[in-house]
C-alpha cells in the first residue's frame, strides 16, 4: 500500500487506470493510518479542516504534503538506519473505530524515580493508545458521580428504624406483630414476645426488647438471639433460618441478568486515576487505561509497558522472568516478585508461600479479621462493627464461613441495611461502563476484571443504636501505608446527634491499633469544611496523590480528596 502514497504524490491525487480518485484517496490515508499517523478535525472559519499528523508530531494541512512529508521522513529513516516503524491495523476512515497505534520515539521516556514502574525489555510493538477524537459522535465518558440527597426520602422511610427485624419483614420473611418465643438448650420457651420493627415486643411486661436484650431478659447468656428466637407458626423457623431464605432467595440470580465487565476492546475506557475518558495509554498485564500524565510520563513508552499496580512493589519492574513469578499479596494486593519478596524479608515468611508482600500486611489482614463481626460498645446502646462480604463472587453462597451459617445470613441482612442506608443518604450512582450500582459493589465486596471496579478489599463499618442501624463507613486498608473511607453516611433521623463522629474515631481508632499511618476520603465539596474543621482532614496535593499511584483508589466525580494521618501505635 505504499504505492498509493508515492502515486499520490506524484499524480496529485489522479486516478490510476481501472481506479477512482476516492479509491486512491482511501488507500493512500490507510497506509498512512497502519504506519501511525494520526487524522483529525480542526475548526478554521466556521468549517471542520482534516489534519494529518505525523508520528513524530509534525502536522500538514493537506493530504499532498501529507505524502511528501511521509517520503522524506520514510527516506530519512532508511537511510540512517532508523528503528522499524511499528505496524497497526489499518482503521477504517469512517469515524466509528477510535482506536489507533501510536508509533515510537526515538528516545524512550525519562522515568521519575519516584514512579513505581519501568521496563527491562526490548521494545517489541507500538503502544496501544486509545482515542475518541476520529469520531463525529464521540461517546461521553463520565465520570461516577456521588450526591447527597438534597430531597428527603418519604417522611414515613426516615421514621422507620433500620434493624434486622424491619428488613425481614419489608422482605416478607416474617410478619410484623408475629408471635415469637426465645428457646433454651432444650427447646422449651422461656419467655414470648411478638414482632415490631424495633424489637420483640415481651408479652409479659409489653416492653419492646432489642434482639439481644430480648435474649438477656429471657434469662439466657447464650449470645446467639436470631438462632433461638423461634416463630411461633407452627414452622419451627428461627430468625436465623429466615435470614437465610432471604439471602438464598437474593443469590439465585440468573446468570443473563448479572452484569458483565468485560471490554470487547481488551483494555478501558476511562483512565484509572481519574476516571476520565481521552487519549489513554493501556497496560500491557491488566485491562487498565492512563492518561499519560497521570502516571507521570512525558510520552507514550517504548515497548511494553506496565501501570503501577502491576509493577513488583519491592523492585519496581513489571517484567517477569523465566525462573521468578508474581505474587498478589492478600491485603495491600500490591504484586510482587517471588525473589524479591526472598532479599526483602526473611527465609521464614518467604518459606510459608503465604502471599502477603510484609509483616505489617500480614497483622493487618489477621487484625481485621480478628474485628469483623465483634460488636464493640462505644457508647450508651451504641455498639460498633465491622463487617465484610462472605459470599462467594460466583455467587454460589455461603463459601467461606468460618463462624457458621448463623453468622453469615446475619451479616448478609446487616450488609443489606447498610446499603439502604447508604441509599438512603445518596443518590444512586451507576458506573457509566458497566451499569452496575457503585455503591452496592462496594458494600458487598464485588470484583471485577478492571482493577478501578474491583472492590473485594473493602470492608463496612457500622454503628447501631439498640439494633438500630444508624451510621455507614467504607473502608479499604493499602497495607500500613494508607487506608480510604470512599463511602460515609449517617441516617437523616440521626443526625446531629454525633453517630458519625462516634463511629470514624472507632474506626480511626481501629486502624491506628493496626498500624496504619494515613486515613483518606473524597469528600464532597458541600462536606468539605466539615472534615476539614470537624474531622481533622486536610487537602491532599497532586505530588501527595502522585505517591500513591500504586494503589487503586475509589474516586468520584467532583470530590475533593482529603487526608488524615493517624497515630500508629505499633
Amino acid at each position: 500500500m505504499a504505492d498509493a502514497v508515492f502515486n499520490w504524490y506524484k499524480n496529485g491525487g489522479t486516478a490510476e487506470p481501472g481506479t477512482t480518485r476516492s479509491e486512491t484517496t482511501l488507500q493512500a490515508k490507510k497506509h498512512l493510518s497502519s504506519m501511525g499517523w494520526v487524522f483529525w478535525y480542526a475548526q478554521k472559519n466556521g468549517r471542520q479542516e482534516l489534519r494529518y499528523q505525523s508520528p513524530q508530531g509534525k502536522v500538514y494541512y493537506t493530504l499532498k504534503a501529507a505524502c511528501k512529508g511521509y517520503i522524506d521522513e520514510t527516506s530519512g529513516a532508511e537511510g540512517g538506519g532508523g528503528m522499524a516503524v511499528a505496524v497497526a491495523v489499518a482503521a477504517d476512515l469512517e469515524p466509528k473505530k477510535p482506536l489507533k497505534r501510536k508509533s515510537l520515539t526515538q528516545e524512550n521516556p525519562a522515568f521519575p524515580k519516584s514512579l513505581p514502574f519501568k521496563s527491562l525489555q526490548p521494545p517489541k510493538r507500538g503502544k496501544k493508545v486509545r482515542k475518541q477524537e476520529n469520531q463525529a459522535k464521540p461517546r461521553v465518558i463520565k465520570r461516577a458521580s456521588i450526591r447527597i440527597r438534597e430531597d428527603l426520602v418519604p417522611n414515613s422511610s426516615r421514621r422507620n428504624p433500620r434493624t434486622v427485624l424491619s428488613w425481614l419483614i419489608d422482605n416478607n420473611a416474617v410478619s410484623i406483630l408475629g408471635k415469637v418465643y426465645y428457646r433454651n438448650k432444650a427447646g422449651n420457651p422461656l419467655m414470648r414476645g411478638r414482632i415490631t420493627r424495633t424489637g420483640i415486643q415481651c408479652d409479659c411486661c409489653f416492653r419492646v426488647f432489642a434482639l439481644t436484650a430480648f435474649e438477656a431478659h429471657a434469662g439466657s447468656t447464650n449470645h446467639r438471639p436470631a438462632a433461638n428466637i423461634i416463630l411461633d407458626d407452627g414452622s419451627g423457623r428461627s430468625l436465623s433460618d429466615c435470614q437465610r431464605q432471604v439471602h438464598d432467595s437474593m443469590m439465585t440470580i440468573p446468570t443473563s441478568a448479572k452484569k458483565d465487565d468485560s471490554n470487547p476492546h481488551g483494555s478501558d475506557d476511562v483512565c484509572s486515576a481519574c476516571c476520565d475518558g481521552g487519549e489513554l495509554i493501556c497496560c500491557d498485564r491488566c485491562p487498565s487505561a492512563f492518561h499519560v500524565n497521570c502516571v507521570g510520563l512525558k510520552e507514550v513508552p517504548d515497548g511494553d509497558w506496565f501501570c503501577p499496580s502491576c509493577c513488583c512493589g519491592i523492585c519496581c519492574i513489571g517484567t517477569v522472568s523465566d525462573d521468578d513469578n508474581f505474587l498478589a499479596c492478600q491485603q495491600c494486593e500490591c504484586k510482587f516478585h517471588i525473589g524479591c519478596l526472598k532479599l526483602k524479608e526473611s527465609n521464614e515468611l518467604a518459606g510459608k508461600n503465604n502471599w502477603f508482600c510484609s509483616h505489617s500486611c500480614e497483622n493487618i489482614f489477621s487484625g481485621l479479621r480478628n474485628l469483623t463481626g465483634k460488636p464493640i460498645l462505644v457508647g450508651n446502646n451504641l455498639t460498633w462493627t465491622l463487617l465484610k462480604s462472605k459470599a462467594s463472587s460466583n455467587g454460589d453462597g455461603y463459601t467461606d464461613c468460618p463462624d457458621g451459617l448463623d453468622s453469615c445470613a446475619e451479616n448478609h441482612s446487616k450488609l443489606n441495611i447498610a446499603l439502604d442506608v447508604m441509599h438512603e443518604c445518596f443518590e444512586p450512582s451507576k458506573d457509566s461502563y458497566t451499569g452496575r450500582d457503585l455503591v452496592e459493589a462496594v458494600i458487598f465486596s464485588q470484583g471485577s476484571k478492571l482493577k478501578r471496579l474491583n472492590f473485594k478489599g473493602f470492608y463496612i463499618a457500622v454503628l447501631e443504636e439498640n439494633d438500630d442501624l444508624v451510621s455507614v463507613a467504607t473502608v479499604r486498608v493499602h497495607g500500613d501505608i494508607v487506608a480510604e473511607m470512599s463511602l460515609v453516611a449517617t441516617r437523616f433521623s440521626h443526625r446531629r446527634r454525633g453517630m458519625c463522629r462516634a463511629l470514624v474515631d472507632e474506626l480511626e481508632k481501629n486502624l491506628a491499633k493496626l498500624g496504619v499511618q494515613k486515613l483518606i476520603l473524597p469528600a464532597v465539596p458541600a462536606a468539605v469544611d466539615t472534615w476539614v474543621n470537624g474531622f481533622g482532614f486536610s487537602h491532599m496535593t497532586g505530588d501527595e496523590r502522585s505517591k500513591l499511584l500504586q494503589y487503586t483508589l475509589l474516586d468520584f466525580q467532583g470530590s475533593i480528596m482529603c487526608q488524615k494521618p493517624l497515630k500508629t501505635e505499633l
